[in-house]
């Protein structure tokens, strides 16, 4: 059975030419248990998250969906800090992740399962892994599954320069290493974009994340492409805003 520690060994080992070692744990990942793909996703309290690696386009498309649109189980399991999933997006799921199954099953995905990264109580993310057929995993691959999110903790914690900063606060990359730093900077236009629109259209910071969502869907665009318009004023979402505003 493939332990912790020798998924780190491996890692470690293949760690050079600067490739971030939350890539080389899902790469790793995804050869093992011959999946489509596996998302490592940082996740905070308030829901802020971002997605720190990817064995590939994917996977990486995969957790940029449910962050674009608040839905899926990459975000279940970090809220939940419970493994969730389904062994058949066809079988019902639609009516828990609607969007998220249909966009996964578009891109050749059949089921899922997403493991919650945590020390302890306090929640950091999770490993999500896509496999291509139907099916659930077995007793052995259940097991190899866990000691991944295990050895996502410990690379997690080794990344991080300070303890304290694993309380994932976004509006601050104080002590978040470059591997980690770099994707929340990116996704800290969303939020930002967000609070812009909270004002301008004098509603909610959740009213303005759905302003934001609905905008991207319809227009079949990234959420971080619409807020870096709303933000460079190149896109006014909210009906009520005036031209002189």
């Amino acid at each position: 059975m493939t332990t912790t520690t020798q998924i780190l060994a491996t890692i470690g080992a293949r760690h050079r030419d600067g490739q971030p070692l939350t890539d080389l744990l899902c790469i790793d990942c995804a050869q093992s248990l011959r999946l489509a793909g596996v998302g490592m996703t940082l996740m905070n309290a308030a829901g802020h998250q971002a997605v720190i690696g990817t064995s590939g386009a994917l996977a990486s498309r995969l957790e940029e969906i449910q962050f674009d649109l608040g839905e899926g189980p990459s975000l279940d399991a970090s809220r939940t800090n419970r493994t969730v999933g389904s062994d058949d997006l066809n079988d019902g799921v639609l009516l828990r992740w609607p969007t998220f199954a249909s966009a996964a099953l578009t891109a050749g995905i059949s089921a899922v399962t997403a493991v919650p990264l945590s020390v302890g109580e306090v929640r950091l993310g999770s490993l999500s892994m896509y496999r291509s057929s139907p099916g659930h995993l077995d007793e052995h691959q259940q097991a190899t599954a866990h000691a991944y999110s295990g050895a996502a903790v410990v690379v997690l914690l080794h990344l991080q320069e300070r303890i304290p900063s694993l309380d994932l606060s976004l509006d601050s990359l104080d002590g978040l290493h470059p591997d980690l730093g770099a994707p929340v900077a990116y996704r800290a236009e969303v939020h930002q974009a967000t609070g812009f629109l909270s004002v301008k259209a004098s509603v909610g910071m959740t009213e303005a994340m759905l302003l934001l969502r609905a905008h991207a869907f319809a227009a079949d665009r990234s959420l971080l492409d619409v807020a870096r318009d709303v933000l460079a004023g190149r896109l006014r979402i909210h009906p009520e805003e005036s031209e002189d505003d």
